[in-house]
């Protein structure tokens, strides 16, 4: 057990990490902020894998407060195998996609469906912490894109209100 002088250290130090990479957030945000433009197939086709994500998302919260790990682990993996834009387009549509999506996005995205296959890991040996910090780093991902590229879909996430 740590004495009260050493853990007031810890304290410090962990609140100055944290602000740190709040600050480091802030400053990848305010240097990738723009919408998509995106031709309307494709957008169609990236609100349908949306959808599914969200509700993949919203099933998860149930299925980790329950304790359920197979179903959780069942979920982890359909959302980081959930590429529904990909299988769907055509090799031409798949080409443009990548020259308009900005590094950051797709950056984005791979480590959104990485920490989908991390949770889903994490729930067949039922680490129910592990779990929750990839369940976190999901959601955080999701904020990230959202704050960067659908601030008109997301208004919360507006300049003006941003508290990044």
């Amino acid at each position: 057990m740590l004495d009260r002088p050493a853990c007031l250290v810890f304290l410090m130090i962990l609140f100055s990490s944290a602000c740190s990479i709040a600050e480091e957030k802030n400053n990848i945000h305010q240097q990738n902020t723009q919408n998509l433009n995106l031709p309307l197939d494709i957008k169609q086709l990236l609100k349908k894998e949306m959808l599914a994500v969200e509700k993949g998302m919203q099933k998860l919260i149930s299925t980790i407060a329950a304790g359920d790990w197979q179903q959780t682990a069942v979920i982890g993996k359909q959302i980081q195998a959930s590429y529904l834009m990909k299988q769907n387009l055509t090799d031409e549509q798949l080409k443009h996609l990548h020259h308009i999506l900005p590094e950051q996005f797709i950056k984005l995205d791979h480590s959104f469906h990485h920490y989908a296959g991390m949770l889903a890991h994490a729930a067949e040996v039922k680490n129910a912490d592990v779990v929750s910090f990839y369940f976190y780093k999901m959601n955080d991902s999701c904020i990230q894109c959202h704050s960067s590229y659908a601030q008109s879909k997301f208004t919360g996430f507006s300049a003006s209100t941003d508290n990044h």
